[in-house]
C-alpha cells in the first residue's frame, strides 16, 4: 500500500509537469511548479504519518475462554457481579483428657474412678455450607456428629428422640436465608434458649464456651433447663412410651424442628423455634408429646452480650399401671437471662434460670451462675461458681416420687477452676478441678459422671488434664 501511494503520487506529479509544460508561459509554469512542490511536500508528510501508524504493534488478542459470552454494552461504572455457587467448610474438635472423679454410692461407699475419656468439651466433626444465589439469597445446611475418642463411636450428642449413636447426633439442618428477611431452617437442632446459655458462659478464640468443667455449665445448663425431668411411668396399660422422658432440656437437640432467625438490626436479633415432638398417631394422646416452642432476643455490640429466652415444653404420658390407660399432660416452662462482657483481658459472664413443671408430681428450680477468665498471652485462667435449688422436688403425685430425700429442699453449689495453655491458635492444653457441694437433701454428681455420686450430702470432686485440637 505504501509503495502504491508513493508511485501514484510521483506519477501524478511527473505527468502534470511534462504534459502541462508546452501550454503555459514561463511565469505560469513557475507558479504551478511552486504549487506542485507544496502539494508534493504535503503528500510526503501524509505518507510519513501513515508509515508511522502502520509501524505500531497490533493489540493483543483476547484470551481464549471455554465459553464465549455475547458482547453487551455495559457502563464503566457498573458494579462487579457477586460470586455465586457452592461454599462449604469442614470443621471439628478432637478433645481428650484423663479424669479422676470421686463420689459415693447409695450405701456410702466412696467411689474413685480413673478414665481416659471426653475432655473439656465433646469432640465433634461437622460440615456446614451454602449455595449462594445472589447478594440477597442463599440456601444453607449443616450437619454435626459427636465423636467418642475413648471407643471410636459416635458420642457427645444428646437428643430427645434418638440415641447418641446416630450419625449426626449433634444436629442436622437445611434452610433458606435472606439478608433482608432472615433465615428459616428445618431438621434437628437446639432450641432458642440454648444460645442465651452459651452466650453467657466463657468463650475465647480457642473455645466454643460452656466447657464441661465450668460450674455454670455443670449445674445450670443441664439441670435447671430440665434435662432430668422425671421419667415417665413404665409398664402402663397402653404400652406406650413418652418421647419426653428425662430428655426435655433446652440443652438438647430437638427433632421435627423448625426455627426462624431474624437479621440483626441495631445490634438486636431474635429467634423463634418449634418442635412438633413425637408426632404419634392422633389415636392416642401421645400426638402432642414433646411438642415445644421457644423464642429468644439477643443483643451483641462489641464486647457486650445480653440475652433472654423463654420455652414451653409439653409431656404426655400414660400413668396407668393396669386397666384403662390414663393419659396425663404437663408442661415445663423455662426462662433464662444471661450476659457476658469482655474488658481488655478480662471476661465476665453470668446467667439466671428458672423453670417450673406443672401438674401433680411436678417441681421447679432456680439457678444462677457466674464465670470469669483472664487471658495473659497464651495463658488463660478460668473460674466459675453456680448454685441450683429445687422447690417441690420431694412431692409425690400422678407421676410418682421425684428425686429428693423426702425430707427437705435439695441445694447444690459448684466451684471450678481451670488453666489453659494455648500452644497454637488451634491447639491447647488444660487442667481443671470441679467440686460440687450438696446439702443433706441433694446428691448431685459432676457433669461427666453423674452416677458416681448417689449419696445425699456428699460433695463429689473431679480433676482432669488433657488437650484439644480444633480446625
Amino acid at each position: 500500500m505504501q509503495t502504491t501511494i508513493r508511485k501514484t503520487t510521483l506519477a501524478t506529479a511527473i505527468t502534470t509537469v511534462f504534459f502541462a509544460a508546452p501550454f503555459v508561459s514561463a511565469n505560469v509554469y513557475a507558479d504551478e511548479l511552486s504549487d506542485m512542490k507544496a502539494m508534493l511536500a504535503q503528500l510526503q508528510e501524509r505518507v510519513a504519518q501513515m508509515e508511522a501508524k502502520a509501524a505500531q504493534p497490533a493489540p493483543a488478542p483476547a484470551p481464549a475462554t471455554t465459553a464465549m459470552a455475547p458482547a453487551v454494552a455495559t457502563s464503566a461504572a457498573a458494579p462487579a457481579k457477586s460470586a455465586t455457587g457452592f461454599n462449604w467448610k469442614l470443621y471439628g474438635r478432637g478433645d481428650i483428657g484423663y479424669t479422676v472423679s470421686r463420689g459415693k454410692d447409695a450405701s456410702g461407699r466412696q467411689l474413685t474412678n480413673h478414665r481416659l475419656n471426653q475432655g473439656e468439651m465433646a469432640s465433634r466433626l461437622g460440615l456446614t455450607g451454602s449455595w449462594v444465589f445472589s447478594d440477597e439469597y442463599k440456601a444453607i445446611f449443616g450437619v454435626e456428629t459427636g465423636l467418642n475418642l475413648f471407643n471410636g463411636n459416635a458420642g457427645g450428642g444428646t437428643q430427645n428422640n434418638t440415641s447418641s449413636s446416630v450419625l449426626f447426633n449433634r444436629g442436622s439442618t437445611v434452610g433458606f436465608a435472606s439478608t433482608t428477611w432472615g433465615s428459616i431452617e428445618g431438621g434437628t437442632m437446639y432450641m432458642a434458649p440454648f444460645w442465651v446459655s452459651l452466650g453467657a458462659d466463657l468463650a475465647s478464640a480457642h473455645n466454643y464456651g460452656a466447657n464441661d468443667f465450668s460450674a455454670l455449665f455443670s449445674l445450670t445448663r443441664p439441670e435447671s433447663l430440665g434435662r432430668y425431668l422425671k421419667d415417665p411411668v413404665t409398664g402402663n396399660a397402653s404400652k406406650t412410651t413418652s418421647l419426653a422422658g428425662n430428655n426435655s432440656g433446652t440443652a438438647l437437640f430437638y427433632g421435627n424442628a423448625l426455627r426462624y432467625r431474624s437479621p440483626t438490626y441495631n445490634n438486636f436479633s431474635a429467634e423463634v423455634s418449634y418442635s412438633a415432638g413425637q408426632q404419634a398417631s392422633s389415636a392416642t394422646d401421645l400426638e402432642d408429646d414433646g411438642r415445644s416452642w421457644a423464642a429468644n432476643v439477643l443483643y451483641k455490640k462489641d464486647n457486650l452480650f445480653l440475652g433472654y429466652a423463654h420455652m414451653d415444653y409439653q409431656q404426655s404420658n400414660d400413668i396407668s399401671t393396669a386397666g384403662t390407660p390414663n393419659f396425663v399432660k404437663r408442661n415445663q416452662v423455662t426462662d433464662i437471662v444471661g450476659a457476658r462482657y469482655k474488658w481488655n483481658d478480662f471476661t465476665l459472664g453470668g446467667s439466671y434460670t428458672s423453670y417450673r413443671v406443672s401438674n401433680a408430681g411436678g417441681y421447679g428450680a432456680d439457678a444462677f451462675g457466674v464465670s470469669g477468665a483472664y487471658d495473659l498471652g497464651k495463658h488463660r485462667i478460668e473460674g466459675s461458681l453456680a448454685q441450683i435449688s429445687y422447690d417441690g422436688v420431694n412431692s409425690r403425685g400422678a407421676f410418682g416420687a421425684n428425686t429428693g430425700d423426702g425430707v427437705g429442699k435439695p441445694k447444690s453449689t459448684a466451684y471450678s477452676l481451670g488453666y489453659l495453655y494455648n500452644f497454637q491458635p488451634t491447639l491447647s492444653f488444660y487442667a481443671y478441678a470441679t467440686r460440687i457441694r450438696n446439702n443433706e437433701h441433694a446428691k448431685l454428681g459432676v457433669l461427666q459422671f453423674r452416677g458416681d455420686n448417689n449419696f445425699f450430702g456428699y460433695s463429689p470432686v473431679e480433676l482432669t488434664a488433657g488437650m484439644f485440637f480444633v480446625f
